[in-house]
């Protein structure tokens, strides 16, 4: 029910005194099967365990995973948070444990199976904060982008009426304006995907076992929509409003 991406060992022996340790843990501490390790436990209570499994997936399951024997008596309730349980997909089994957790108060039972319906009501605070603060550190970092592309087109006032008072109309400054934020909306996008595609890769095959990441596919198409709109309104409004300037009046203005 759990794949931790066992690679040694078995979890079936993790009973008793013994845990399971990540294979970056076995490599820097010297805990390989069979090996006895020393930890302490969140009451403060050091034990000895002996190391009966090694797993690849450190990344989403931690270092160490510890026996329900070896953790009872050593947590804050001493209750079990959740129990994972595989039916046969039937209805009676359904039944059977929702009747098994109406007879028991503050027992529920959730389905582990995606729900397309679902409305995010399962997700911890700490993801959705999470998630707020990287959407302000992207918008901030949008805004100080748009703002410089903003400030640079602005200062290329005297150079577009300079271009006009040689014969350039309106709708060539217009056209080549739209050139360069075709060429800095197409740089910004290859440059991020390369900067972003080994740290990406990483992190896949550590949490998902393979070098691709996982998510919506409409986020890909929509941050390459957003980057494409940011140059193209940070460089054509304000070449608009230095078009509206007479080319006289722009150079005695610099």
């Amino acid at each position: 029910m759990v794949d931790l991406g066992v690679t040694e060992g078995g979890l079936d022996r993790l009973t008793g005194a013994t845990v399971a340790v990540s294979g970056e843990a076995a490599r820097t501490r010297g805990a390989g099967l069979g090996e006895r390790v020393r930890l302490v436990l969140g009451d403060g209570t050091g034990v000895d365990a002996r190391v009966v499994a090694v797993y690849d997936r450190g990344l989403g399951f931690g270092p160490v995973v510890l026996s329900r024997e070896l953790a009872a008596g050593h947590t804050t309730t001493d209750l079990d948070q959740s129990v994972l349980v595989r039916t046969d997909g039937t209805d009676a089994a359904a039944r059977g444990l929702m009747a098994l957790a109406a007879d028991r108060a503050g027992l529920a039972v959730t389905s582990t199976a995606p729900d397309a319906d679902s409305t995010g009501e399962d997700t911890p605070p700490e993801v959705w904060v999470n998630l707020a603060t990287v959407v302000v550190l992207l918008g901030y970092l949008l805004l100080g982008i748009a703002d410089k592309l903003v400030a640079a087109t602005a200062q290329r006032r005297a150079e577009i009426a300079a271009l006009r008072l040689v014969g350039t109309t309106p709708r060539q400054v217009r056209a080549m304006m739209r050139r360069e934020a075709a060429v800095v909306a197409a740089a910004a996008l290859v440059s991020g995907s390369l900067l972003s595609a080994l740290p990406l890769a990483l992190l896949g095959q550590g949490f998902l076992g393979r070098p691709w990441p996982a998510g919506p596919a409409w986020l890909l198409p929509a941050v390459a929509a957003t980057v494409v709109l940011t140059a193209y309104a940070t460089i054509e409004l304000p070449t608009r409003h230095a078009l509206r300037t007479p080319p006289a009046d722009a150079l005695r203005a610099v």
